[in-house]
């Protein structure tokens, strides 16, 4: 079923490209400039786009990351210096005497006892003035003291006292919860409150006091986020069952945060998530409060990223229209310079097939496609000419040349009288000149074979054989040759006249002129796909090493000679391909030049 699919989706693109190649040249211009200038200039519009609103969005979050955690170190820095507060009342001499000595009972000392409550006011004094979050101190001892610090306020603290009681000398932090401040005009106020029972220090399991510190938690809020606060985030400091200990928004403090989803992101270890709400999609970054079972949570809506952003949209959209005019003037420049003129020149060539020589087309300018309208006037204007001039003179001369060509000697008028001259010849028992017109005829029949390029091995043997003869008579009997060949190779196609001039290379460079002895040795033989034809002589030799020799066939020359072999060799590698043609081999003799060729049996016909 998949190989159908992609034969039918090959299919249509096939047919899509053949219907492309018909489309008229205004409907592919204005797709090639719809591929080159839109199509890429949206491609990179949105990429852009997309891309910034990855970074700017990973800005954002990293933002929110490094205020979570300036935001963090400042609730630790606050907690921390609470719990070494309560810490310091247990290990502190004054305190304890404070809560331990007698008070109101016969024995007191009221001005001791006066003395310590000055030195634990001006205690808590400069934590109050320095600290704004801290709003209020209450110390109790066991001995019936009862110290209150700070502003003056009422409210239910029984749960938090009755936990920190059940804790027996534990930290409890509580949850936000309303105090009232003021006697005649009271204003209701969220606190945060660590209690803590204060033990004997030489005796844990005996308390002997209890303190409790108040944090305002407006003030406490405004510190945690003091320089990181940004209004389009939403802060929210989380108990890990959701409810909210410190917010912007005060309504939400003390109650669980609305989105249900957010604290089901945050309970499962969440860090970075997106949630709706209404709607609109927020993100959010969680953090973790170390060693604290407390999450700061941080969101932002989605639309304060996209509004970020919607400078580079504006600017996308700039380029796009600049793109756009730009590609239509383009356009209309091309249709103009370009397309108009072939166009005509299309319009009017067809007007010249249909025999119509008044063509002419409308040259508006002298580049390339103006001198291409210039030729074609010139054109008809010069095929008009030779029509009213010159054709009807050629109709005369080829009538005047095909009756020269009815006198002309043929090639069969040619061999038929070679062959009675033989005859005559032999008739005369002149048997060497009449097999020297036998040689000479069978050159002029190979020579000729009916035009064709490709024959068989045996003819083109028999035809060097035919012209070593001739030159054997010619040289007075100073040429003994040999020609072998191997049976089963002698229908084996090679080029016509590929031996002749290795031959005559031999006779007119190898041998020197008082050289008697001049031999020449050609063999034919067969290895796998391959037929080697061999031509040897004994003369002096190539007139440069085989390596050389061998490197020259493939480069350019003006020495005939050379130039004549290495035209052989190209031959025959443009026709059998990379490995066939001539090589030089190693003799201690004379020259040996070797010609390889692929096994092919001849067909008859013309190869060529």
């Amino acid at each position: 079923m998949r190989c159908f699919f992609n034969y039918l989706n090959i299919k249509g693109l096939a047919l899509t490209m053949g219907y492309f190649r018909d489309w008229s040249l205004r409907w592919k211009s204005f797709l090639i400039l719809l591929s080159l200038i839109f199509i890429p200039a949206s491609t990179v519009s949105f990429l852009v786009y997309y891309q910034s609103n990855t970074i700017l969005e990973k800005q954002v979050m990293e933002r929110i990351e490094q205020h979570l955690w300036h935001i963090e170190l400042n609730l630790l820095e606050v907690m921390s210096e609470m719990e070494e507060l309560s810490s310091y009342i247990i290990y502190s001499e004054e305190f304890r005497q404070y809560m331990t000595l007698p008070f109101d009972e016969e024995g007191s000392d009221p001005e001791e006892m006066q003395q310590l409550q000055d030195h634990i006011r001006g205690f808590f004094t400069f934590h109050l003035n320095n600290k704004s979050y801290v709003n209020s101190a209450t110390i109790e001892g066991e001995n019936g003291v009862h110290l209150r610090l700070g502003e003056r306020m009422s409210g239910d603290e029984h749960e938090w006292e009755a936990q920190s009681e059940q804790a027996h000398g534990r930290l409890v932090w509580t949850d936000p919860y309303l105090m009232t401040r003021g006697d005649w005009i009271t204003e209701d106020f969220q606190v945060i409150s660590l209690f803590r029972v204060i033990n004997n220090l030489f005796d844990i399991t005996e308390p002997i006091g209890h303190v409790r510190i108040r944090l305002n938690e407006r003030e406490l809020y405004a510190y945690m986020t003091n320089g990181y606060n940004n209004p389009n985030d939403e802060m929210v400091l989380l108990q890990k069952n959701g409810r909210v200990l410190s917010h912007q928004n005060s309504n939400l403090v003390g109650s669980l945060y609305p989105n249900q989803n957010l604290i089901e992101k945050v309970q499962t270890g969440a860090s970075h998530f997106q949630y709706e709400e209404d709607g609109e999609t927020y993100y959010a970054v969680a953090r973790e409060v170390e060693g604290r079972d407390l999450h700061l949570v941080s969101t932002v809506n989605e639309d304060y990223i996209l509004n970020e952003s919607s400078g580079i949209r504006h600017t996308m959209q700039i380029i796009m229209i600049a793109a756009g005019v730009i590609g239509l003037i383009a356009f209309t420049g091309f249709m103009i310079t370009i397309i108009r003129p072939i166009t005509e020149l299309t319009r009017e060539t067809k007007r010249l097939e249909e025999g119509d020589f008044s063509a002419q087309v409308h040259v508006r300018s002298q580049d390339e496609i103006g001198q291409l309208g210039t030729r074609f006037n010139k054109a008809v204007t010069h095929i008009q000419y030779l029509i009213d001039t010159k054709y009807k003179l050629e109709i005369q001369n080829k009538e005047s040349e095909l009756k020269a060509l009815q006198s002309h000697i043929n090639p069969h008028f040619l061999y038929n009288t070679l062959d009675m001259i033989r005859w005559t010849a032999r008739l005369e028992k002149a048997s060497e000149t009449g097999k020297s017109i036998e040689d000479l005829s069978k050159l002029f029949r190979i020579s000729l074979s009916q035009g064709k390029l490709w024959i068989p091995l045996k003819d083109e043997m028999s035809y060097v054989q035919s012209y070593l003869e001739l030159q054997k008579r010619r040289l007075g009997g100073l040429l003994s040759f040999s020609v072998h060949m191997e049976k089963d190779i002698e229908e084996c196609h090679v080029l016509k006249l590929l031996l002749q001039p290795l031959v005559e290379n031999c006779l007119k460079h190898g041998f020197l002129e008082l050289d008697p002895a001049h031999n020449i040795k050609i063999r034919a033989f067969r290895e796998h796909n391959s037929v080697y034809i061999d031509v040897i002589d004994n003369g002096v030799g190539l007139p440069i090493d085989v390596e050389t020799f061998n490197h020259n066939l493939n480069q350019p020359s003006k020495n005939e000679d050379a130039y004549a072999l290495r035209n052989i060799h190209e031959r025959l590698e443009n026709t059998c391909g990379s490995g066939y043609g001539l090589t030089a081999l190693q003799s201690e003799s004379g020259a040996h030049i070797r010609v390889t060729i692929p096994y092919q049996k001849h067909k008859g016909g013309d190869h060529s």
